[in-house]
């Protein structure tokens, strides 16, 4: 009987020295919420850093300083047109549309927003 417990007790000893780490990893932070009719826009991943809301009534506008070249998420309750100049490339948004990391994608090179689509 002692040898067919030696099997439980070192697969237990396993598990102790190597204990499973998905339980251990952060959740990713989840999409906050965005006035309908609005894009909010954040400096930081995640949803963090710098905050700007931008309405689709206000027309185009340039993104401010702190996001301009910097967006590293967003949050779309309205389609949306994102401007990049120099070379010139739009992106279409979508109402529902959010990314919690854009920096490293388009959001390194924006420049501005607009209504509706491109």
């Amino acid at each position: 009987m002692k040898l067919r417990m030696w099997p439980l007790c070192a697969v237990s000893a396993l598990a102790m020295l190597f204990p499973v780490t998905a339980a251990q990893a952060a959740p990713a932070a989840a999409a906050p919420a965005c006035p309908g009719g609005s894009v909010c826009f954040y400096s930081g991943s995640d949803y963090s850093g710098k905050s700007w809301e931008w309405t689709a009534n206000s027309g185009y506008r340039d993104l401010p300083p702190a996001l301009h070249d910097h967006v590293g998420s967003f949050v779309a309750n309205t389609d949306a047109c994102f401007i990049a100049y120099q070379p010139t490339e739009k992106r279409a948004v979508h109402n529902g549309d959010w990314r919690r990391d854009y920096r490293g994608d388009f959001g390194g090179r924006m420049d501005g927003v607009g209504p509706g689509h491109c």
